[in-house]
């Protein structure tokens, strides 16, 4: 029995990917959410994936979906065009670098850092 994760979908937000793992879970199937792109501070740090991602284990895949399918005919909560059930076999999570401006930005924080903390220490 494999344990890999897949990604499901990709609900536009935290809560409806929770909603959703909820649904799941109810239904006996092991769902995982990963939602942390932006951390807090607003900037992403997982760019190119749209979206938060729901996971279920490879050999649950199907029914997963099926239960998903099963429960849009009789919600009314959540907009489900909004949502798109990929039909995909290869449905892994790819890691993409931070976007150049991210990078920028980072560089200059911790370029401001060092010196602060070099003027700190310089006016001791």
């Amino acid at each position: 029995m494999s344990k890999d994760l897949v990604t499901l979908i990709c609900p536009p937000t935290e809560f409806e990917a929770n909603i959703l793992a909820i649904v799941l879970r109810e239904h006996g199937i092991e769902a995982f959410v990963f939602a942390t792109p932006a951390i807090g501070v607003g900037v992403e740090l997982s760019s190119g994936w749209r979206g938060v991602p729901l996971q279920v284990k490879k050999e649950e895949v199907e029914t997963a979906r099926q239960i998903l399918l099963d429960n849009r005919r009789h919600s009314i909560d959540i907009d489900w065009d909004e949502l798109q059930i990929s039909d995909e076999d290869n449905l892994e999570y790819v890691s993409m670098p931070m976007p150049i401006t991210a990078r920028i930005a980072f560089f200059f924080v911790v370029l401001a850092l060092l010196s602060f903390g070099l003027l700190v220490i310089l006016n001791i």
